[in-house]
């Protein structure tokens, strides 16, 4: 509306100074027609009269210089004076010759006797008007003798000066009002589309590119709407896509495990993934642009990440954190360059890797192979003692013999239940999913196939094996033989820890969606310091009697395996002196 306004104001103007210049033009060509007009008229008069005056001046004859200026006057309709070559006044048609001043110093008079013709236009003290005045000699026997001035008034000029004007400013008034309502309409046809494209281009810095500016002409404005509509749908294309590819870079980023982070070369920030945020403790939304290290909370992390950055080329470095948890992580850093300019470099980009679980993996591996050395060696060396005992002659001792034989194929079978469990692990790690499931009534195989392993022992233990089971427990959909081997291992060892008179129960019901199931002692209980590392492999409470009692110490690794490989968890809760209750909770509805 403003351009609007602007472009009618500036179109006024030019009509208004348009009209005022013609009509100042045209006055003033009114103006010197008119005074040519009149000065002509009074040219072609005065010349008759001076040659009627010159005739009766050169017969001698005397003239009433009043009478004949008021008859010429009547005549000519003009301002008759007669003046002397002194500048007398003989006779004029308006007043008294008498009355009147002395004409010498008149400039018509001065220019007359001078030059043979005077003129002059001034206001005449004696009549109150503006007057035109022309003079020409008279002259007797080629002697100048008098003047003969003729004038006539200049009220007509002047009364067509204001009518012009008049007509100037009517004619100003009427083309403004004409130019206002036709050059609003027309420029509001040319304004409307640079409205309309003001309007867009507010409504794109908006991020609204639904709307196009509406092409009426084929002028330069409409071709400036076109391209205006054109660049839209461009810009509205390269957007997208932008948004799109920066969408694809944030889920990316979000779905990364590992941490990202990206910095310019004044470390300002650039890029932090949601897993980067969480290490580092940035609490700020709004991180672009800023210090890496004033926004991280954690500031041995961002220690880190300022050591590898002060690396100049691309590097990889560990680093083990203590807060807010014990981690071990790597950092690995690059330098970021353009792709048209590769030896411009624009900051650094950071990976962090969580190798916490690898390095756990590594040592449990470490330690795996150098407790399965140690347990395997502790047989065979006891195996390749006896033998060689044998060889040097206790074989001639029957006595000897059979006891050497009988240790012998003891730590043979100790052997074979060791690798037997190894074997039994592995396949529960690495295939959890490829043995065949079983509907099992849990009440039953407990009761039929797996008490009755122990009875005999419990009994010669002096230990209750008692069972209490929920009334209709759901079917267990799993492995049989899994099944078996979990609730063997746990009853096996509480009965091995459970002193003589002691109790064994076994319990099984369902809680929620949960199978839950119990095996509680009252056996020597386990010190609280153990009960983390409980079902690690190899780990043994009391390393000495648990060989004595013949464990591998793989048992409860396996029973752990077997629990989250059915996606379950198993818990332990133990008091020295009290007894020890294993507690496995199996869902029943599981996503396999």
């Amino acid at each position: 509306m403003n351009m609007l306004k602007r472009l009618m104001g500036a179109f006024t103007a030019l009509i208004l100074i348009g009209v005022l210049l013609t009509g100042s033009f045209s006055m003033e060509i009114a103006k010197n027609n008119y005074y040519d007009m009149v000065e002509e008229k009074l040219k072609s008069n005065a010349r008759i009269i001076q040659k009627e005056l010159t005739e009766d001046l050169s017969k001698g004859q005397k003239l009433d210089y009043e009478k004949l200026s008021e008859e010429y006057s009547r005549i000519t309709e003009a301002r008759i004076t007669i003046i002397d070559i002194n500048g007398k006044v003989l006779g004029d048609s308006e007043l008294a010759a008498e009355k009147m001043e002395n004409h010498k110093d008149r400039p018509e008079v001065i220019q007359a006797l001078e030059k043979g013709f005077g003129k002059s236009s001034r206001w005449s003290n004696s009549l109150n008007k503006n007057m035109l005045y022309i003079a020409l000699p008279l002259k007797k026997e080629k002697e100048i003798a008098g003047i003969l001035r003729m004038a006539l008034p200049l009220n007509d000029i002047y009364n067509i000066q204001h009518a012009i004007w008049r007509y100037i400013f009517f004619s100003a008034f009427a083309g403004i009002l004409v130019a206002v309502i036709l050059g609003y309409r027309y420029l509001s046809n040319v304004t409307r589309p640079i409205q309309e494209i003001t309007e867009m281009a507010g409504n794109i810095a908006a991020g609204n590119f639904d709307k196009r500016v509406k092409i009426k002409t084929n002028d330069e404005i409409g071709k400036l709407g076109m391209a205006f509509n054109y660049m839209t749908e461009k810009l509205n294309e390269t957007i997208e896509e932008l948004k799109n590819d920066k969408s694809k870079m944030e889920a990316i980023l979000t779905s990364s495990i590992n941490g990202v982070i990206a910095v310019d070369n004044r470390k300002k920030a650039m890029i932090i993934n949601p897993v980067a945020e969480k290490l580092l403790d940035i609490q700020e939304k709004d991180f672009v642009g800023k210090d890496l290290f004033e926004i991280a909370r954690n500031k041995e992390a961002a220690e880190a990440i300022e050591r590898i950055l002060n690396l100049k080329e691309a590097s990889s470095m560990e680093f083990e954190l203590t807060w807010p948890e014990n981690k071990i992580l790597k950092f690995f850093s690059a330098p970021i360059r353009l792709q048209d300019r590769p030896l411009k470099k624009i900051g650094n980009l950071i990976i962090i890797q969580d190798i916490t679980d690898i390095r756990k993996l590594e040592k449990m591996r470490s330690d795996f192979v150098a407790n399965v050395t140690h347990e395997l060696r502790t047989p065979l060396t006891s195996i390749r003692g006896f033998i060689e005992t044998l060889k040097e002659g206790a074989i001639n001792d029957e006595s000897k013999r059979e006891r050497f034989l009988d240790i012998i194929d003891i730590e043979t079978e100790r052997l074979e239940r060791l690798i037997e469990d190894i074997l039994l692990l592995s396949e529960i790690e690495n295939k959890p999913f490829s043995i065949p499931k079983n509907k099992i009534k849990v009440e039953k195989v407990i009761k039929e196939e797996i008490i009755t392993i122990f009875n005999k022992k419990a009994e010669e233990k002096n230990i209750l094996l008692d069972t209490y089971f929920q009334d209709n427990l759901p079917v267990l959909c799993m492995n049989k033989d899994r099944f078996k081997q979990m609730m063997i291992n746990l009853i096996d060892n509480a009965i091995k820890y459970t002193p003589e008179g002691g109790k064994v129960l076994v319990s099984a019901y369902c809680m929620e969606d949960c199978l839950v199931l119990k095996v509680r002692d009252t056996g020597i209980g386990i010190p609280k310091e153990h009960l983390d590392r409980l079902f690690e492999r190899f780990y043994r409470v009391d390393k000495g009697r648990s060989r004595k009692l013949g464990g591998t110490g793989l048992g409860l690794a396996i029973v752990k395996h077997i629990v989250l490989s059915l996606k379950g968890n198993i818990s332990v809760s133990s008091e020295p002196g009290v007894g020890t209750e294993f507690k496995i909770e199996i869902p029943l509805k599981r996503g396999e």
